[in-house]
């Protein structure tokens, strides 16, 4: 989780320094207007990306969960089968019948077996408890970095957005100024022509 707070800070310092908008400026309002268009799809990329993460991290959090209830369980019954296993171990001591005490042998071979198999399987489960932490881990990162990317297109594309409404005004008053050439023209021309 440390990891994850100095990689935003890290993110969000590096951009805060070098994201100075710069003022808006004439731009080919076509050149613009296509990297808008890119800028937004790699932003819905990036959603779509996190989006499977979130979910992945989701079924690996219900995986935890289910493993440690595992793991709850299988302590509570090593606890009865080393209680068990006590008493099986007290009997046989006292117990002169052969035939009953090859009966309580095969009980304590079972039990301990029994307990080898909940303790591997305790060890597995475990396993998968630390690679799904991991992954989740992994997986918050990739959604941090996706959304700092995402606010860095975001801020490029408002900035993008005024370099079109300054180059559309700008068309405009050149329009008016060409127009108004152009009357002057032809103004001149009929006199002219007179």
């Amino acid at each position: 989780m440390k990891n994850l707070f100095l990689l935003l800070f890290l993110f969000i310092g590096t951009f805060s320094l070098f994201s100075q908008t710069p003022a808006p400026h004439y731009v080919v309002i076509d050149d613009a207007q296509a990297e808008i268009a890119t800028l937004n799809s790699r932003n819905q990329e990036m959603e779509r990306a996190s989006a499977v993460l979130e979910d992945e991290n989701r079924s690996l959090e219900a995986a935890i969960i289910s493993s440690e209830e595992f793991i709850v369980r299988a302590d509570a019954i090593i606890d009865q089968l080393s209680s068990s296993a006590g008493e099986l171990y007290t009997v046989i001591q006292t117990v002169r019948d052969p035939v009953t005490k090859r009966d309580l042998q095969e009980r304590i071979n079972a039990n301990r077996q029994s307990r080898y198999d909940l303790e591997n399987r305790k060890r597995r489960e475990n396993e998968i408890i630390n690679r799904a932490r991991g992954q989740i881990e992994s997986n918050r990162r990739k959604i941090a970095v996706n959304r700092v990317r995402g606010n860095a297109n975001d801020q490029r594309n408002g900035f993008l957005q005024a370099c079109i409404d300054l180059s559309i005004s700008e068309n405009r008053d050149v329009d008016s100024v060409l127009d108004n050439a152009d009357r002057v023209r032809q103004d001149v021309e009929r006199l002219l022509s007179q």
